[in-house]
């Protein structure tokens, strides 16, 4: 059964004033270092949305062996980066959806999450740590095409997972499922961690 990655990065960290995706994290840009925590995997595809500053992220992201995706209606909202990669997955496997800017998500907990995906019963796999919710979110994309495609707004994956609770299975996982990256008072709290963070 193949597992395909949509990392979503199209968004334009409005919050932040820059694009978040692009800091240094520890010396490495944040949106190599998500993608290649997925690309260590060795599971399916790698695709990853872009929207704002697309030529600035593509040049970043060259040498890996992913696909890139435009999202020309990223303003839309990140359901439209959904709706953008949808005809290009494996309409049979599993596909992991993750945020650009979740950088320190361990390979240990994609690991586990495949696993526990793979040995049925659940639909649905997500991380939680410390009773928060986190990403990626790792769904049978056969059961949810038709959810996936009507999706609209900024809501993500948040009104599948709350229609179809009953579906979830949610697993032990670490802390960079839960951090990331979008405000000054988060950037401090990753700081804390012992991080580097700098301007790219």
């Amino acid at each position: 059964m193949q597992i395909d990655t949509v990392i979503l990065a199209a968004g334009s960290s409005t919050r932040l004033g820059l694009n978040k995706l692009c800091l240094l994290l520890d010396g490495e840009v944040v949106i190599r270092r998500t993608a290649s925590r997925f690309l260590e995997l060795n599971e399916g595809r790698v695709f990853v949305v872009t929207g704002f500053e697309t030529e600035r992220l593509e040049r970043l992201l060259q040498d890996l062996p992913l696909t890139l995706v435009h999202n020309p209606e990223y303003s839309g909202g990140m359901s439209t980066s959904v709706k953008a990669v949808l005809p290009l997955l494996d309409q049979t496997g599993g596909v992991f959806f993750h945020l650009g800017d979740k950088p320190l998500v361990q390979k240990e907990t994609l690991g586990r999450m495949v696993q526990q995906y793979r040995k049925g019963g659940h639909r649905i796999v997500v991380p939680v740590h410390g009773g928060e919710r986190g990403h990626p979110v790792l769904i049978d994309l056969a059961r949810y095409t038709a959810d996936l495609g009507s999706l609209t707004g900024d809501a993500g994956l948040r009104t599948i997972l709350e229609n179809h609770n009953q579906d979830i299975l949610y697993v032990e996982g670490d802390e960079g499922t839960v951090l990331d990256l979008d405000t000054e008072e988060e950037i401090d709290k990753v700081r804390r961690r012992g991080h580097t963070i700098e301007k790219g």
